[in-house]
């Protein structure tokens, strides 16, 4: 289903996705798109310039998604809700973008594509743009040179996504933290890897804790709900 997801995105010139070529074996095989990415990502996303990249790259892959006539009998890797109106990523971070500089020209693994509502994909992003994380993870893991100012960055990729105002953004991404959890279980229940791996070293723990970070530090959001 993402090989036919992914040619239905180059029929409507959405070019900036891997283009399917077909399997090798159980290998598949796609198209190569130059430029940056993994780790490097995360720096890409502290300047502002960056950030709104990042936001414009979603908003334009979501639009494009949006005619895929999803199968009856299509099948993904987590549950979809074909009411949701796109057709989410279901793993927007940094690492997964292709970079050019600050300039985002690739979109890669599809693995937890599915349809959805698109507030999904942006409260995930914004899990790890904002950050909502402490400001040391932020300083020394997530490329950032001081404590991030959070509130205008959420307004800032709100803005360049095209989200008419930040309400409700805050709680949205404590949503997705929570559905994150489940997720996690859910796959390391059918023996998928690497979450059954990291479920038997204690990343449920990890992320739960992530959620109580969030809910106990909602001052550094600058009141947004």
């Amino acid at each position: 289903m993402v090989h036919a997801f992914l040619e239905y995105l180059h029929s409507v010139g959405f070019d900036r996705v891997p283009k399917p070529l077909g399997l090798t074996g159980s290998r598949e095989v796609l198209t190569h798109i130059p430029g940056d990415s993994g780790a490097d990502g995360w720096a890409r996303v502290v300047p502002d310039e960056g950030l709104r990249g990042f936001a414009r790259l979603l908003r334009d892959f979501h639009e494009a998604s949006r005619g895929f006539v999803v199968p009856e009998d299509a099948a993904w890797a987590l549950p979809a809700d074909v009411t949701g109106g796109v057709v989410c990523h279901g793993d927007f971070g940094p690492w997964n973008v292709v970079w050019d500089g600050l300039v985002p020209v690739g979109l890669l693994d599809f693995d937890f594509a599915r349809p959805g509502d698109p507030l999904d994909d942006v409260a995930y992003a914004l899990e790890f743009v904002a950050p909502f994380r402490s400001d040391e993870e932020a300083v020394r893991w997530l490329g950032f040179a001081g404590p991030p100012d959070r509130w205008s960055r959420i307004e800032i990729f709100a803005e360049a996504y095209g989200l008419s105002d930040t309400g409700g953004l805050v709680d949205a991404v404590v949503r997705r933290q929570e559905q994150t959890i489940r997720d996690v279980e859910s796959l390391a229940r059918h023996g998928v890897e690497p979450q059954r791996s990291w479920v038997d070293g204690g990343v449920l723990d990890d992320l739960r804790g992530k959620v109580e970070w969030s809910r106990a530090n909602r001052e550094l959001f600058g009141g947004l709900s």
